[in-house]
């Protein structure tokens, strides 16, 4: 590298490092880093950041960082020794691109629901039946994702919809799965792993299952989520209060 080179690379990285802020962090830069993130970033990372063959990047924890900065640098170079490579854009969308990142990292902070966070736990643990496939903490199962800092990642409208039509966003690491044997049983459950000889299952009794393909006679993929609509099964009221109370789940601050 040149010494011409070297002096510009030193005043690029010291331009990012004195950026405190996003420079390009509105709404309307946000929206356009969300469609450049579709073309950029969707095939590893998921069409809204769920995750995929790249890590999952709703939950606001990244491996080099999450503020305005460290997302600018680690979209702008990419991760060494990673799959992550550097993105080609302007300097002005990758900002973009970072505003998105970090606000599918922090969808639910500045939201305030219009429910009854208690009376929603009560939802919760008992009509809801939630922490049959949810954990919160140490406490639940593990067949739906882990819900200790929901209310952080998602907004109020994801939640609500994630009760009412499941169906509409499942992660992939969450979509149901539908096993027949060669010898009668069907199994129901999460996949776990796959490959060309064998297929791992946790179950809907929240148990490790494995087969091999050898003797199954049909895998279906076609309801993609286990959990069930709740916009049938609660009221208005308790709908509402049990977003309230997933809206309140931030984790660890």
């Amino acid at each position: 590298m040149t010494r011409i080179a070297r002096k510009t690379v030193g005043v690029l990285v010291f331009a990012v490092a004195a950026c405190a802020q996003n420079p390009l962090s509105t709404p309307q830069d946000v929206e356009v880093g969300r469609r450049l993130f579709q073309t950029h970033c969707s095939y590893c990372h998921g069409s809204s950041g769920e995750g995929g063959r790249g890590p999952d990047l709703t939950t606001g924890q990244y491996r080099l960082g999450g503020s305005p900065e460290q997302l600018y640098r680690t979209i702008r170079y990419g991760i060494p020794g990673s799959e992550m490579p550097a993105v080609r854009a302007s300097d002005d969308d990758v900002w973009r691109m970072a505003a998105f990142v970090g606000k599918i990292g922090s969808a639910g902070l500045d939201e305030k629901a219009r429910g009854d966070a208690s009376a929603g736990k009560v939802v919760y643990e008992t009509k809801g039946k939630c922490a049959v496939c949810h954990s919160i903490g140490k406490d639940g199962g593990t067949l739906g994702p882990e819900l200790t800092d929901i209310g952080r990642r998602r907004g109020i409208g994801y939640l609500e919809e994630s009760l009412v039509k499941p169906e509409a966003d499942v992660p992939v690491n969450s979509r149901a799965i539908r096993v027949a044997t060669r010898s009668g049983q069907t199994i129901v459950g999460i996949r776990l792993n796959e490959d060309d000889l064998s297929i791992q299952v946790r179950d809907t009794n929240d148990s490790l299952r494995s087969f091999l393909k050898a003797n199954i006679k049909e895998i279906r993929r076609d309801q993609p989520s286990l959990m069930p609509a709740y916009g049938s099964v609660l009221s208005g009221k308790e709908l509402a209060d049990l977003v309230a109370y997933l809206s309140s789940l931030r984790g660890v601050q």
